[in-house]
């Protein structure tokens, strides 16, 4: 455990919706079946009345305890898809995530351009979630920013089997290295959230990496280009709070 800054006193972060034991109850409103980033105001689901969504703005503030995070994403080869709102890999070989004791194992990542999460008020031009799974069937999101600078190897060799088509039609085979994807420093902001796509289902464990990776510009450009605009707007923290660490 180390040292780290909060934006106020750390709720417990394993809480799906901490203020939901005030907070009116709703129905969910219907999942449209083609939801696009252009229309998230009809965006259904948890999407519209959730108290703990996704994603935030974060910033750093004072000083409490996060446990450590590490991951262990093994060099292999998976699919690749655009499956008309992101570019997915799905690894072969599922490596892991460790947050303290609890294990999760890696579903899949995908990318959004521009970044969800913002940093000190500052939007990175993509941002990559790895999604990881435990047993019970909770999730751990570990969000990293891309910012521009050297060529990234792992993008390059997902840049060059970019899917021709949206769909399983389209899908490729590269091999990875996600290891080239995640930043050395592992200081990283926590909180409780939601998917980011309908129907935005709360109860997620946000790990969202403070120091960026680099890409070059001409990868930058060729991500953004494939991905379109597909960032959702930052929700309001309600009764959360976010803490930084590692």
């Amino acid at each position: 455990m180390r040292r780290i800054w909060a934006t106020a006193t750390v709720l417990a972060l394993a809480a799906c919706n901490p203020a939901s034991e005030t907070a009116p109850v709703k129905a969910p409103a219907e999942v449209a079946a083609h939801w696009t980033y252009a229309d998230q105001a009809n965006w259904g689901g948890e999407c519209p009345v959730g108290a703990a969504q996704s994603p935030v703005a974060l910033t750093a503030a004072d000083a409490v305890d996060l446990p450590d995070l590490a991951t262990a994403y093994p060099a292999g080869a998976g699919t690749f898809i655009n499956n008309g709102h992101t570019l997915q890999f799905t690894p072969d070989v599922a490596g892991r995530a460790t947050i303290g004791t609890e294990g999760y194992d890696l579903v899949q990542f995908h990318f959004h351009a521009p970044s969800e999460h913002r940093l000190n008020g500052k939007a990175y031009p993509v941002e990559i979630h790895f999604v990881n799974r435990n047993a019970a069937g909770a999730l751990a999101v570990v969000g990293v920013f891309v910012t521009e600078g050297q060529a990234n190897p792992a993008l390059a060799s997902l840049l060059t089997a970019l899917p021709a088509t949206t769909g399983d039609a389209g899908m490729t085979r590269p091999g990875v290295y996600p290891v080239l994807l995640l930043p050395e420093d592992r200081h990283y902001f926590a909180y409780a959230g939601s998917l980011t796509t309908p129907p935005c289902t709360e109860g997620v464990r946000w790990n969202v990496l403070a120091t960026p990776i680099e890409a070059s510009a001409e990868q930058i450009a060729a991500l953004s280009a494939a991905l379109g605009r597909s960032n959702r707007a930052v929700q309001p923290l309600h009764e959360r709070a976010t803490a930084f660490g590692d």
